[in-house]
């Protein structure tokens, strides 16, 4: 995982509650100066100096050079809202690993069966679907693990 330094300015930048609302309006898409004004309630004025101090900060940025402007997160923006995303991915690898290891038990549980007196062997069906519930949770894990990886979130938070 990347470092993120902050100095004196990104602190700056971070110390308004309004700056932070700003930087998490535009983690879901690109927007305006007049969206997020509307959006927070405030004067378009206050907005354009927020966003000034956070472009300052090197944590938006703007597309656009005529009237409406989208302004979007830089990757630093990204990276101080979301520092733990690999960690997050670590850990759903991890649980997956262990999805799939009880999976498989269970199915080969299911297929060597249990000797009982008399020679027979005797298998319980609760393990084979015990086993085809984790192994399908292992699938959906994994699913989330390429979502993270590519920068898409698969759930909220």
């Amino acid at each position: 995982m990347e470092e993120i330094a902050l100095d004196r300015d990104d602190l700056a930048a971070l110390s308004s509650d309004v700056r932070v609302t700003i930087l998490k309006s535009l983690d879901t898409r690109p927007m305006t100066m007049s969206e997020l004004a509307d959006g927070l309630g405030l004067a378009r004025s206050t907005v354009h100096e927020h966003l000034g101090v956070l472009a300052d900060a090197d944590l938006v940025t703007h597309e656009g050079a005529r009237k409406w402007r989208d302004y979007t997160l830089t990757k630093r923006g990204r990276q101080i809202l979301h520092p733990g995303k690999n960690h997050r991915i670590i850990v759903i690898l991890g649980t997956s690993l262990v999805a799939m290891t009880a999976g498989m038990l269970c199915v080969a549980s299911y297929l060597s069966g249990f000797a009982v007196l008399g020679g027979s062997v005797v298998r319980e069906p609760l393990l084979l679907c015990a086993g085809e519930a984790l192994l399908g949770v292992t699938i959906v894990l994994w699913y989330f693990a390429v979502r993270c990886r590519r920068g898409t979130s698969p759930a909220p938070g």
